[in-house]
């Protein structure tokens, strides 16, 4: 071992290196015989007490890599000998320190030197085919030039310097620390490397250190992966856009990192596999058991041993990681470490990670989970059960040996499903799915009007559910979701008032929807237009509480532009095509309303046909002119020029119609609370396929994009979060 080499190794401070060059110590065998004769360095030129004491600890160190005959002749001992005299502990240390280096070579020098050695990298393999082969010349290995032979040469060198240096050292504490120093500092390139975590050899203390410090990830990774999994046990789950904040960088790059990091945490632990860490003695962990389960106990005593204070989830990656070669993880990643908003419906959303051994490869726990969660999401209208050993060879591939032993995998297969979805096989080993239908809500409402007898408002069907059945807990936004059409419910009107489609045919003066779909479906029977009071007699058949007036109005309202309407009040379909006897009302032919009453009018029958406030922009003309006549009186209140009397209608209107935001055109808090009822009847967000739910999915669909925005009020968060929740 020469100076030069020690000082490189960082074991010798620039002034004892420079003690020893000045005085011509070379190697160690110089300061052998310098000592034999001196007993101490301290009378070098320059050396003083602290350099003294330190080139005699370098010495100490070495002296041990030559061997001293009697004639006082120091000869280098033979490294064949010094090989076979190495601990299996040393063995472990030369060999993982020639794996480590190796990766370092460059692509021809590591595959020139990989083919001469078979891919047998260990210090034995190492020590018949190079050290103790006389003819062994680097030159006549196959594919290697001149660079190559000089890289080869220098990690030729380091090995034997190495071996040396291991052998020197008897202390296995000492041997253990001079592994992990190595690794770490190789692989990471870093030397400040406390004590603790090189003597520990504990795989969760060094990964902790190694996420601290940003050597698995760049530190922008590092945050976001602290910030959006669920590494420790107090983590605070952050959303993309609050990380996004942090960084001060686009949510779509705090996305694509998110996502890169997942792909390579896996790769990057796989560095904890050079370590030893005793998972029975340290942790009561039994790797000879087919499934390995980490309980809170085992938390706690990972985190108390290694000073750490991770999570469940995340000690079951290190350790499916630490065990790759036996044994697989069994869980999704989305599900237990990242931060997730919604579940996923077309499969099984997993609780736990299970450490699974690699024996078991060929059966499918997961298609089996996703074939359990589909059918407890189902409707189950019996109990059923059938054998748990038939259900579970459906799940095993390719393997005959696998469904002969399937005693054996009985008991893991059923520690999935208990942890996983609370099921347990029953006396005969049967696995069990109980009804999980009661009855549905529409059924409570239909009972409700089938006892009332007449069409109701909603606050009467709920007050009736009530009074049949005191302990059910519903409310008027459960009872109004629940009343479909497809279940046999028809509205009346607008108005919050629901009849039984049955009672179309069952009765002569009762038919459901709106004055507009009555005249509609009165119109179509005709091939020439209706005069107003004729489709108002029809129309008061279904409809005593309005008149002719409010009914022209409210068609008039129309907002799809079904109708047509001609000169003397006559009206048709504007899908039909009609006589040219009959002249279409022009703008211009409209009656012109100067009076004050006339629009005060008009606003109250479209405030009692549509229940809001009207709006200025994608509605028909006439709403359009109500809205612009009601801010004209909203000015003239500010600038005193309205009567008290007429301020006093008006200020009416505004107390009993409050203004909503105009972008949203809905008041959200009643919407989210409709939401949140449809939900939690239907287990799902509503569907834009389905007409029913079409303007409910809509809503949540715009109340997203606001949230991507960040634009919902304080409010609108709580609510969508609460939706978020279900998911």
């Amino acid at each position: 071992m020469t100076i030069d080499e020690i000082y490189r190794n960082d074991e010798l401070s620039v002034r004892s290196y420079n003690v020893c060059k000045y005085n011509e110590l070379n190697s160690v065998n110089d300061l052998h015989q310098y000592f034999l004769k001196h007993k101490s360095f301290n009378k070098l030129r320059n050396c003083g007490r602290r350099s003294n004491d330190e080139i005699i600890e370098i010495y100490k160190k070495y002296k041990y890599s030559v061997e001293i005959v009697e004639s006082n002749e120091i000869k280098p001992l033979k490294l064949e000998n010094v090989i076979g005299e190495l601990s299996r502990v040393q063995r472990e240390v030369v060999n993982s320190f020639i794996l480590v280096n190796v990766g370092a070579l460059s692509v021809r020098s590591k595959n020139g030197i990989a083919r001469y050695l078979d891919d047998n990298f260990k210090i034995n393999n190492w020590c018949s085919k190079i050290f103790m082969n006389d003819n062994f010349i680097l030159r006549n290995i196959e594919n290697i030039g001149a660079k190559s032979i000089e890289e080869l040469d220098f990690f030729i060198n380091s090995i034997k310097d190495f071996i040396y240096e291991v052998s020197s050292l008897k202390d296995e504490k000492q041997i253990l620390t001079l592994k992990n120093k190595y690794l770490i500092q190789k692989t990471f390139s870093t030397s400040d490397i406390p004590s603790e975590i090189l003597e520990a050899d504990s795989i969760f203390q060094l990964t902790d250190f190694l996420l601290i410090n940003n050597l698995l990830f760049n530190y922008n990774q590092t945050k976001i992966v602290q910030m959006s999994f669920k590494f420790y046990l107090d983590s605070q789950m952050h959303s993309i856009e609050n990380v996004a904040l942090e960084l001060d960088l686009s949510r779509e790059r705090v996305r694509q990192i998110r996502k890169e990091s997942v792909n390579e945490l896996f790769q990057k632990l796989t560095f904890i596999k050079n370590f030893n860490d005793d998972l029975l003695k340290n942790y009561s962990l039994d790797v000879s058991e087919k499934i390995i389960r980490i309980k809170d106990d085992t938390v706690e005593r990972v985190n108390l041993r290694s000073n750490t204070n991770f999570s469940k989830e995340f000690i079951s990656c290190i350790l499916s990681v630490y065990l790759n070669d036996e044994f697989d993880l069994v869980g999704n990643i989305e599900d237990l470490l990242q931060t997730k908003l919604f579940t996923s419906r077309n499969r099984h959303n997993w609780n736990n990670f299970y450490i699974i051994h690699k024996d078991l490869k060929n059966v499918d726990f997961v298609s089996l989970s996703n074939d359990i969660s589909s059918r407890l999401n189902d409707r189950i209208e019996e109990t059923y059960s059938f054998s748990f050993k038939s259900y579970l060879s459906k799940f095993i591939t390719d393997s005959e040996e696998l469904i002969e032993h399937i005693d054996s995998l009985l008991p893991i297969a059923e520690t999935i499903i208990n942890e996983e979805f609370n099921l347990y096989l029953d006396i005969d080993d049967n696995i069990v799915f109980k009804k999980n239908t009661s009855k549905q809500a529409y059924e409570y409402a239909f009972e409700a009007l089938e006892i009332l007898g007449v069409a109701s408002k909603v606050e009467d069907i709920k007050a009736k559910i009530l009074e049949i059945y005191p302990h059910y807990e519903t409310d008027e936004a459960k009872v109004r979701v629940s009343m479909k059409r497809k279940d046999g419910f028809v509205p009346v009107g607008r108005a919050s008032v629901f009849g039984l489609k049955k009672w179309e045919s069952e009765l002569n003066d009762f038919k459901g929807g709106t004055i507009r779909s009555i005249t509609n479906e009165f119109l179509e029977k005709f091939d020439e237009p209706k005069h107003i009071s004729e489709i108002a007699e029809y129309v008061l058949k279904f409809r005593p509480d309005t008149n002719e007036k409010s009914i022209y109005y409210n068609l008039r309202m129309e907002e799809s532009s079904s109708f047509i309407f001609f000169k003397k009040s006559y009206v048709g379909l504007n899908n039909k095509e009609y006589s040219e006897e009959f002249e279409v009302l022009q703008e211009s032919d409209k009656r012109d309303r100067n009076s004050w009453e006339d629009r005060y009018q008009d606003l109250l029958e479209f405030l009692d046909l549509e229940n809001r406030l009207p709006f200025s922009a994608n509605v028909p003309d006439e709403e359009i002119g109500l809205y612009r006549w009601l801010n004209v009186q909203k000015g003239k209140i500010k600038s005193k020029k309205l009567s008290s009397e007429k301020e006093q209608l008006v200020n009416g209107v505004f107390e009993k119609f409050p203004q909503i935001n105009g972008r949203r055109r809905i008041n959200s808090e009643e919407k989210y609370n409709e939401l949140l009822n449809f939900i939690e009847l239907h287990k799902r967000l509503p569907s834009a396929n389905r007409e029913d739910e079409y303007k409910l999915y809509q809503f949540f669909y715009n109340q997203r994009k606001l949230h991507n925005m960040n634009e919902l009020d304080k409010n609108e968060k709580k609510y969508f979060m609460k939706v978020a929740s279900f998911f």
